[in-house]
């Protein structure tokens, strides 16, 4: 980290108590909330239209997320740093990092320009079904556009939540909702765009989004900390980021991409089942993304009080978010075995999709508690800076577990073999992140 002396006053470190992490994560979780609904939203639109739309627009989605995945979870690291030096106390290492962070942004502009031809790479490795590949490549090829948006917007983001402000990223994400689902109504029906509506839709509520949350970053902070000018890193801040930034990136990309060849795997099972797929895995968001919140602040939260000097005030923080999100999550897979029938036909009638959908459901409550430890763990060794051995748990679970176990089982047992693989990688992670944070290794990483 940049040696930049402390050149504001003493921040005293968090407290670490359980209304503290929930005031922070409160708002992150409404912002969570508001992207499920956007995606409930166009899941519900597409569901409309068919259920080829439904499992096109998903699997698109994912295919986007595996493409801009190792810049975005590199440039989310930026709200470590800035937690890590506003602990400290100091103001100019919050100025330089986030700085730095918006000059690395900018990679979002060549990356949309070479966006179709690596969207059309990948779906030809991949190789969905004919009907789904052909409705997923139109919706893919327009939902480009909002790259450099997403790549500036998410870094201002993470450094709010570095500054411990998440009410404007959550007024942001429902400005989204409110968004979105106006204007995908307008395109997809009002003009009958169908897909090229609904992806349309989403560009502009995102562009929108993304560019007000720089504006608002200098508005807010650029005050006390500012101005925030793209930079370029020096050479010790490129090894920051190599060190810490890039594995966070290849481990979000690692995860994602691994997810996006596991649903390609189910893909080839059919429409069917990969629709069902789509509307469980909608449906269990509504765990996972609180769950990312919880880690958000823990990890916030935790280098804070790495900065100030507290790592025992750290170590209570991580193990109370991990307390809260298994106790969330445990309540939705409750949900799941109650009421699976009633939960997937929101989204569809259709008795294959809604028999599939049952077991799918069946096989998340059985995870949803590890589940819940394995993202806030994993978010609070992030937030130490511990993001190499986060990678490597991810290379080994989410690919030689989970991928190649659902190559080998969804052959013979369809789509309950496939997501039992991914229930045995999310045991996996779970105890993996349960030892490394209760070894303490990760309170000696410097950033």
């Amino acid at each position: 980290m940049s040696a930049d002396a402390p050149t504001s006053p003493h921040h005293a470190p968090p407290q670490g108590t359980t209304g503290e992490l929930l005031r922070l994560a409160g708002p992150l979780m409404l912002s969570n909330l508001a992207y499920t609904a956007v995606g409930f939203t166009d899941t519900l639109l597409m569901g409309r239209l068919g259920v080829v739309e439904v499992g096109a627009v998903g699997f698109a989605s994912l295919c986007l997320l595996t493409l801009v995945l190792l810049f975005r979870g590199s440039l989310n690291t930026a709200s470590t740093f800035v937690a890590r030096a506003l602990g400290a106390g100091n103001a100019a290492g919050v100025r330089r990092w986030t700085s730095v962070f918006l000059g690395c942004a900018l990679v979002g502009v060549p990356l949309a320009l070479a966006g179709p031809w690596l969207v059309d790479g990948l779906f030809a490795l991949l190789k969905p079904e004919a009907s789904v590949a052909a409705t997923a490549r139109t919706y893919a090829h327009i939902r480009l556009w909002e790259i450099p948006f997403v790549m500036l917007g998410s870094t201002a983001l993470s450094v709010m939540v570095g500054l411990g402000n998440t009410r404007t990223p959550m007024l942001l994400a429902w400005l989204v909702v409110v968004l979105n689902a106006a204007l995908a109504v307008l395109l997809i029906f009002g003009l009958g765009w169908g897909v090229r509506g609904a992806a349309w839709a989403a560009v502009i509520a995102v562009a929108v989004q993304n560019a007000l949350a720089v504006a608002l970053l200098a508005r807010l902070h650029g005050h006390r900390f500012g101005p925030f000018r793209p930079a370029r890193p020096h050479r010790s801040e490129l090894a920051a980021l190599g060190r810490i930034s890039l594995p966070a990136g290849i481990t979000e990309l690692a995860e994602v991409g691994a997810f996006t060849v596991f649903q390609g795997v189910i893909s080839r099972l059919g429409p069917t089942e990969l629709a069902a797929s789509q509307i469980a895995n909608q449906l269990a968001s509504l765990g996972f993304l609180p769950a990312f919140a919880l880690a958000s602040a823990t990890s916030s939260l935790l280098s804070r009080a790495l900065g100030a000097g507290r790592p025992d005030l750290a170590a209570r923080i991580g193990w109370r978010g991990a307390g809260v999100a298994a106790a969330l999550m445990g309540l939705l897979g409750v949900l799941f075995l109650t009421l699976p029938r009633p939960l997937i036909g929101l989204f569809s009638r259709s008795p294959e999709v809604l028999e599939l959908g049952r077991t799918v459901l069946g096989i998340m409550a059985a995870y949803q508690v590890l589940d819940g430890v394995a993202i806030v763990l994993g978010g609070a060794l992030g937030g130490a800076g511990d993001t190499r051995f986060r990678l490597i748990v991810t290379l080994v679970g989410a690919w030689l577990v989970m991928v190649l176990g659902a190559s080998l089982l969804a052959p013979r047992y369809g789509v309950s073999g496939a997501w039992g693989a991914a229930l045995v990688f999310i045991a996996f992670a779970a105890l993996a992140y349960l030892g490394r944070f209760a070894s303490g290794r990760w309170q000696r990483m410097r950033l």
